[in-house]
């Protein structure tokens, strides 16, 4: 580009221009660290003290499970056992077994002074929350008052065995230790009972032990039996049974009067009725307050006698039953579970069916099939015996799982009676506090 003379005297040179460049301010670290030095401690103190209260919680709930676990096996072992004793014994071995604060709870099972308590329970109407009224240990032992309860006082405190629990940073609160305290009550609580009998033609066959190498068929036998007028002969030498004679008979004269071996065994609905009676029996001795109905089974089957106090009318009842027919548990499980639905039935007791059977489920509905319906209807506890070795113990073992319950097999008469026994004695336990 041409320029003038004069223009080129007033052009000036203008050397480039650099950048400008954005400096950054230096860093303050005075600030941060006053602010980190008031935090921090605020914070591990804050965390202290919330490690010290889940510490404090974490304690208090094991001290609690603890002594529920105590409370239970104690009313359980004094249901089953009728001893302070034995109940006092199984609430110390099972606090043991459950750590609070990383050591096992100890209990003291001084009578006057101790963790174990013995009474009764009542509920309150206004409240309906169940009140536990101690009743002296001395009067316990004399069986002076009805003990339906167990308390158990746990504690982690100056007078425990345990001591006291250290907190984890006792130097930033104004104690070291604290004292956590748990009282669980078990109660044993009223039952309806629904016996289920099984009173199919099996139940009418004593189990003869017949002598290593007798036969009771023998010639000498038999003509023994015909002197007796057990059975006769024809013309032709052929043995049939005199009037009002059968095959049982003939045993019972070979047991009895051939072998001369004593009264011939019992049959098994025999031995069921001693069995029966046994566990009224117990029942008439407990502090709770138990319902019994019958029902019993065989080609089909039958509520005999609803819910009742009155234990001699169910005695009668199942002395009235007759044997014979086939083995429909189900069906006598049906009839049973109606007991609890007829008015006598408490609506606050537990229910309990009690199912006994001497052979195999042959006809009618599965008695697992009623078992899981009843436990979807009514929450029964189903406990299953089985007597004899040709009973399904298998069968009845799945009934009795389904039902949350217990299975007892019996090979005689005297097991039986135990398994009833027991039955009697296992209340249900419930943890009232």
């Amino acid at each position: 580009m041409y320029h003038s003379p004069l223009d080129r005297r007033n052009l000036r040179y203008a050397p480039p221009t650099r950048p400008r460049l954005h400096t950054q301010a230096r860093p303050r670290f005075g600030g941060v660290t006053v602010l980190l030095a008031v935090v921090l401690p605020v914070l591990a103190i804050l965390a202290a003290f919330a490690i010290n209260s889940a510490h404090m919680q974490l304690t208090k709930t094991e001290l609690m499970i603890a002594s529920d676990a105590a409370a239970r096996s104690a009313g359980r072992t004094f249901s089953e056992e009728q001893t302070v004793e034995a109940a006092k014994q199984a609430a110390v071995i099972t606090a043991a077994l459950n750590n609070v604060n990383n050591e096992p709870l100890q209990l003291s099972s001084s009578d006057d002074y101790g963790d174990i308590e013995f009474g009764y329970s009542e509920q309150n109407g206004s409240s309906g929350r169940f009140i536990f009224n101690k009743i002296p240990t001395s009067q316990v032992n004399g069986n002076e008052l009805t003990v339906s309860s167990v308390r158990i006082n746990a504690k982690r405190d100056g007078s425990s065995q345990g001591g006291k629990v250290e907190l984890i940073f006792p130097s930033l609160m104004a104690r070291k230790d604290f004292s956590p305290t748990n009282s669980s009550v078990a109660m044993q609580v009223d039952r309806d009972i629904s016996l289920v009998l099984d009173r199919s033609g099996s139940m009418e066959w004593p189990d003869y032990d017949w002598p290593s190498g007798f036969n009771m068929w023998s010639r000498d036998a038999m003509d023994a039996a015909a002197d007796a007028n057990i059975i006769y002969y024809n013309r032709r030498g052929n043995a049939y049974y005199s009037s009002g004679q059968n095959e049982d008979t003939y045993k019972e004269f070979m047991w009895e009067e051939y072998l001369d071996l004593g009264p011939r065994p019992p049959t098994p609905w025999e031995s069921l009725v001693v069995a029966v009676d046994a566990f009224l029996d117990v029942l008439e001795e407990t502090p709770q307050n138990e319902q019994v109905s019958i029902a019993s089974y065989s080609s089909s089957g039958t509520l005999d006698i609803y819910l009742t106090h009155n234990y001699e009318d169910v005695r009668q009842t199942v002395a009235d039953l007759q044997t014979g027919g086939n083995t429909a548990i189900g069906r006598g499980m049906q009839s049973g579970e109606t007991a609890f639905e007829h008015a006598n039935a408490r609506p606050f007791a537990s229910k309990t069916m009690v199912v006994m059977t001497d052979g195999n489920h042959n006809t009618g509905t599965d008695p697992d099939t009623v078992a899981r319906s009843m436990m979807n209807n009514d929450n029964v506890n189903i406990q299953t015996v089985t007597f004899s070795d040709g009973a399904n113990q298998a069968d009845m073992q799945e009934v009795a799982r389904i039902g949350a319950g217990k299975h007892y097999h019996a090979s005689s008469g005297e097991e039986l009676v135990s398994a009833f026994q027991e039955i009697a004695n296992n209340l249900p336990t419930i943890l009232t506090k």
